[in-house]
């Protein structure tokens, strides 16, 4: 059986949001038809349970984990090359020498992400990269909205990431992206066309696979990992811009805001009456199901959402942007409501909350969506075959 080994900048489990959830779904797939080895860089101590959970996935699991000080030291020294710092700060010696004594024992790489990609750029064998969106798109809109030491360190990668991103698609067999959105702007900066694959996110089968018993609230959520500055942004723009209009119009409504690792600036949202913020819980998708309405208020990113996809795949209607819904395979009024302005949102989610059938029939339809184009089924026959071609 043919071997192949994953580089991951994180340990892909537990499955807290989409890059992890990809990862680990990715070596499921694969594992199908190959013996798939884990190397994967922490920061800071794993807890046991988690690398036992990963070994039933994977052939081996080797892990690298180092202390915050030496990822931010790594960064630091990152500013004085040309290379984005995230490349820099992912990178360790003992990564590499152990990838330099042992790629030789694989058939294929596969490297997660461009904070991978530079520990395999160099090697003599077949190599793919998951690129999952286009950084480089997300931080033209995100150095915007960022002050401080984020806007240097946004202001230098967004000088630096997009030459990164082209070099590493085009000296790979494959690189994967989720969005033909991603994949256009990346062959409109000079990327190989040929070498460029679409393969779009998927939802995770426990979310497919559940059956909901939750009767409905009057309430609305956001579900998404709040450590990022998007879903940061996401939170408080609807939390201060959206929710005081819908309460003119309905003054008990609640929005609920689920999510791991909650900032200071969005824990204090919950002091705003109405608002609950409930940092990590152990079952989100049960505030989903008992909402009326799932909202995805995304202002800057890039790639497909994959909270917007749980959301459908549970057959609630979700209302997002026209970011938020970029990318995927649906129709804004039929899959899912678009909206760019607080109070365009605010009237297409009192449309929802108001008429319980317009509800039923916008989840049914996109649940009928996820099931056709979202599912592991569909996404990794595509890994497969692309995979194949190569080794």
């Amino acid at each position: 059986m043919k071997k192949i080994l994953i580089l991951s900048s994180r340990i892909p489990y537990p499955l807290i949001g989409g890059d992890r959830i990809r990862i680990y779904n990715t070596g499921k797939v694969l594992s199908r038809g190959y013996k798939v080895d884990l190397a994967c860089i922490s920061e800071g101590e794993v807890r046991k349970e988690y690398v036992e959970e990963l070994k039933e996935i994977f052939h081996k699991v080797i892990l690298f984990s180092y202390p915050g000080s030496k990822f931010r030291w790594n960064a630091f020294k990152g500013i004085f090359s040309n290379e984005p710092l995230q490349a820099h700060y992912y990178y360790f010696p003992e990564v590499q020498n152990w990838i330099d004594k042992n790629f030789g024992s694989y058939d294929l790489i596969f490297a997660h992400h461009i904070r991978t990609a530079k520990y395999i750029e160099h090697i003599d064998r077949p190599k793919v990269v998951d690129l999952h969106d286009a950084i480089s798109m997300n931080y033209l809109k995100a150095v915007k909205k960022v002050n401080g030491l984020w806007r240097l360190i946004y202001g230098i990668e967004n000088r630096r990431v997009l030459p990164y991103e082209i070099k590493t698609i085009n000296c790979f067999n494959r690189s994967f992206i989720v969005s033909d959105v991603d994949r256009n702007y990346f062959i409109e900066h000079g990327a190989d066309q040929e070498k460029i694959i679409t393969i779009p996110v998927a939802v995770k089968d426990e979310v497919i696979n559940r059956s909901p018993q939750v009767k409905e609230k009057n309430q609305i959520v956001f579900l998404a990992k709040m450590d990022t500055l998007a879903n940061r942004d996401a939170a408080i723009y609807f939390a201060k811009k959206v929710l005081p209009l819908l309460k003119k119009e309905n003054k008990k409504i609640r929005f609920i805001i689920v999510g791991a690792r909650p900032p200071k600036e969005v824990l204090n949202l919950g002091k705003i009456e109405g608002i609950k913020v409930t940092g990590f819980v152990k079952d989100p998708y049960e505030y989903l199901e008992a909402s009326k309405v799932v909202v995805a208020p995304i202002r800057f990113g890039a790639g497909i959402q994959n909270k917007i996809l749980e959301a459908m795949a549970l057959r609630k209607p979700v209302v997002t942007t026209s970011l938020g819904a970029q990318g995927i395979k649906g129709k804004d009024g039929e899959h899912f409501l678009v909206a760019d302005r607080a109070k365009e949102m605010t009237e297409k989610i009192l449309s929802l909350l108001e008429d319980r059938e317009k509800r039923e029939s916008v989840g049914k339809k996109a649940r009928a969506l996820i099931e056709k184009e979202y599912t592991w089924d569909t996404i990794g026959e595509k890994f497969l075959t692309e995979i194949e071609q190569i080794i």
